[in-house]
């Protein structure tokens, strides 16, 4: 069965990277809310992973050539103001997303 494209952008390490650090940040925070020294631990490898995954999404705009100007435009500011969800939306959207 052919994969479709939405799928294939569902799976690109770096939306999943995305997912993984959001997980871990709302882990984190839970634990350490609930007096679980742990919980900061977690909370900082949520946020090294968020910034590996912020990172990675501003790459991939800036070096996308097949977006219009206004649309890469678009997705710049988007990626970079909203750190992590910007890119996971980039990447669910984006029609030729590199791997």
């Amino acid at each position: 069965m052919k994969e479709t494209s939405q799928a294939k952008q569902m799976t690109h390490p770096n939306f999943i990277l995305g997912l993984v650090s959001i997980l871990l940040l709302f882990i984190g925070i839970g634990l350490y809310r609930n007096g679980s020294e742990s919980g900061n631990i977690i909370w900082y490898i949520a946020v090294g992973l968020g910034a590996i995954h912020w990172i990675w999404g501003i790459t991939d705009v800036f070096r996308q050539q097949n977006l219009a100007s206004q649309s890469r435009v678009f997705w710049q500011i988007l990626v970079v103001a909203i750190p992590a969800v910007g890119s996971m939306l980039y990447y669910m959207n984006s029609k030729t997303v590199r791997m």
